[in-house]
C-alpha cells in the first residue's frame, strides 16, 4: 500500500513540476515590465541623494542588473518590431551605464543615466501601451 502511495505521490510531483516549469518559461511582457517597474521604483527612491553609501551603490547595481535581465528576455521573447528592439537597446545601454557608475561610486552619473532611462521607458510605453496594456 505504501509503495502505491509513494508511486502516486511521485507521479503527481512530476506532473506539477512539469506544469510549473512550462508556465515559468513563457513570461509575458506585462510580467517583465512589472519586474522592471519594481526595480525602477527601487532606484527612484534613491535618485535624490546627495551622497550614497556602499550599500546603496550596491542596490543601484542590483536593480540595474535585474532590469537588464528582463529587458534581454523581452528582446528575445517579444521583439515586436525594429522600434521595439531599438527601445530595448536604449534601456539596456542606460542600465549598463548605471551599473558602471554604481561600480565607480559616481552618484551624479547614476542620476543622469536614471533620467535617461526614465525617458527611454516612457517612450516605449507611449508607443506600445495601448497595444500591450502594460503596467506602468
Amino acid at each position: 500500500m505504501m509503495l502505491k502511495t509513494g508511486i502516486f505521490a511521485g507521479a503527481v510531483a512530476l506532473v506539477l513540476t512539469a506544469m510549473v516549469s512550462v508556465s515559468h518559461a513563457e513570461v509575458t511582457q506585462k510580467e517583465l515590465c512589472k519586474n522592471m517597474w519594481d526595480s525602477f521604483q527601487g532606484m527612484r527612491k534613491m535618485t535624490g541623494l546627495m551622497e550614497a553609501t556602499d550599500e546603496q551603490f550596491s542596490m543601484f547595481s542590483d536593480y540595474s542588473k535585474k532590469i537588464a535581465d528582463d529587458t534581454k528576455k523581452s528582446t528575445e521573447g517579444v521583439a515586436k518590431d525594429k522600434n521595439y528592439k531599438v527601445l530595448n537597446e536604449e534601456v539596456l545601454y542606460h542600465v549598463d551605464q548605471i551599473d558602471k557608475a554604481a561600480t565607480n561610486k559616481d552618484l551624479e552619473e547614476i542620476q543622469v543615466q536614471f533620467r535617461r532611462l526614465t525617458i527611454a521607458c516612457r517612450n516605449c510605453h507611449k508607443i506600445y501601451k495601448s497595444e500591450m496594456k502594460l503596467v506602468p
